[in-house]
């Protein structure tokens, strides 16, 4: 296995309980893969086993040759930056003060040297939240806490970025900045594995797609080969319709009852 991250026919779960089995991808350098499919289908639980956070069932899990279960937390840390869907906060730290904690692992201080200074404006700035800086994170909507998450990850300066459903408290604007990007990290060369509820967000971010469900995990396929498969239809039981940009993009979205279209989002 050659990719930055690789798992071969591994199984996950909690406390020996099986949630997906034989997942099988390699994540290469500078390549974003979309984690798709319908909700409970294991995508968080995948995300969270690659990453050190839950033990895996059976099979293999690597992060940049080594094995996931032999690393320490730091080495982890060090690898993979991680944003979580939500996280709950018990104390009134600034933004500037959370996005300077993604530091902990790599600085050579207690994040307050310059570097840590500069790669945490940097990183506020590039997720949009710079103008919160000084903000109590406990005031924040649940948006604004998403990108000051992702600014969290980009100021670790990891290779490797997982992210957990980062467009889900996001309005339109803030869905393709994000798109936006991932999009430049991964042509900078970071390895990025999303889990993705929208799936237009997911067709314009991402190069490939693995589809999850029924507790099992499709190869992982182009992006627009996946959205263009009727496997979407039987995992998600619900009609698509697929429409074409003037750029080119395909665009995919749900078809009500009688032939109209959804919102987007699935």
């Amino acid at each position: 296995m050659s990719g930055v991250l690789a798992c071969e026919d591994l199984a996950v779960g909690y406390h020996g309980r099986q949630v997906l089995q034989g997942v099988s991808f390699e994540l290469q350098a500078g390549e974003i893969v979309a984690l798709l499919g319908p909700n409970g289908g294991g995508k968080s639980t995948l995300l969270k086993t690659l990453s050190g956070i839950v033990p895996k069932l059976s099979g293999t899990a690597t992060v940049m040759g080594d094995d996931v279960e032999a690393l320490s937390v730091r080495e982890i840390a060090r690898r993979i930056g991680f944003v979580p869907q939500e996280e709950s906060w018990q104390f009134e730290f600034s933004v500037e003060e959370v996005v300077s904690m993604g530091r902990l692992p790599i600085s050579n201080g207690f994040f307050d040297t310059a570097e840590d200074h500069r790669a945490a404006g940097d990183a506020m700035s590039r997720a949009g939240c710079l103008e919160l800086r000084d903000r109590p994170v406990t005031e924040l909507s649940g948006g604004e806490r998403q990108r000051v998450l992702i600014a969290r990850a980009l100021a670790q300066g990891t290779p490797i970025l997982f992210l957990d459903e980062p467009t889900s408290h996001l309005d339109p604007q803030h869905q393709i900045e994000i798109a936006s990007l991932l999009r430049g990290m991964a042509r900078d060369g970071k390895s990025i594995l999303v889990a993705v509820h929208d799936l237009p967000v997911a067709g314009a971010m991402a190069d490939r797609g693995i589809l999850i469900c029924g507790g099992s995990a499709s190869p992982a396929r182009d992006m627009d080969e996946l959205l263009e498969s009727q496997a979407l239809e039987k995992a998600y039981s619900t009609e698509f319709e697929r429409l074409r940009t003037e750029s080119g993009r395909l665009v995919v979205v749900a078809r009500a009852p009688g032939g109209g279209l959804k919102s987007p989002g699935i």
